[in-house]
């Protein structure tokens, strides 16, 4: 009888937990025009490690999706911060720094600051007081990156767009074709690849991520037209 009213009592106080996890989430995740925002509440603390590994994938999941991966997390809403949960933005940090992204921290609670400093991950992230520094700072480079991301576009466009007249001017050289004469089209060749080889290397010094490997491609490309078209 006292086993079966401990197990019913469990069972209430579990289900009360539940409710009130429900009611108070333990994290919010924004995706907002420049940047997301991951923010952390104070039931978080209170999360078992399989509840706080699960919430790690899900926001790895959501952080995953993102174009760009640059997150503010907000750390103001919490009292306690045991090394789950440091595990946790850990997790979430290495994963945005794999594919390049960027996080910044708002912080200003003092035992947290500690927490994080006896870790030796303040001299790692960037740390700020208040969320309006924090949105400052991801609204401008080197976070904010919206600039050139449109210039890598307007590049690669420019530069395969240049490498398909080059193309034009090669196959006419190879093929005798009555379109234009040989000089015209080697001078084709020369004009469309030698821009499309600048497009490339402008890319592949100053962009990121798949449009890098597109000016690569792209010098590839249009270096090998213009040695076909010197060669013939």
């Amino acid at each position: 009888m006292f086993a079966y009213g401990t197990a019913g009592l469990h069972h209430r106080l579990t289900r009360e937990t539940a409710d009130r996890m429900t009611e108070s989430p333990a994290y919010q995740f924004q995706n907002g025009k420049r940047f997301a925002t991951v923010e952390f509440f104070q039931p978080l603390a209170a999360c078992r490690w399989s509840e706080i590994e699960k919430i790690g994938d899900e926001l790895k999941s959501e952080i995953g999706a993102l174009s760009h991966p640059v997150f503010l997390l907000d750390l103001s809403r919490l009292e306690f911060m045991g090394s789950s949960i440091v595990a946790l933005i850990v997790r979430l940090w290495k994963s945005t720094q794999e594919r390049g992204g960027s996080m910044v921290v708002v912080n200003s609670n003092a035992m947290i600051r500690e927490v994080l400093d006896i870790a030796g991950l303040t001299r790692v992230w960037t740390i700020v007081d208040s969320r309006d520094q924090a949105e400052k700072m991801l609204s401008n480079p080197p976070y904010y990156s919206g600039g050139q991301d449109r210039m890598a576009y307007l590049l690669a466009v420019l530069g395969w767009v240049t490498a398909a007249g080059a193309a034009f001017g090669t196959i006419v050289l190879q093929r005798s074709l009555d379109v234009v004469d040989a000089d015209t089209a080697r001078l084709i060749v020369y004009c469309c690849g030698g821009t499309a080889v600048v497009c490339g290397l402008i890319s592949l010094v100053s962009a990121r991520g798949v449009w890098r490997l597109l000016g690569l491609l792209l010098l590839i490309i249009a270096g090998s037209l213009i040695g076909v078209a010197v060669a013939g």
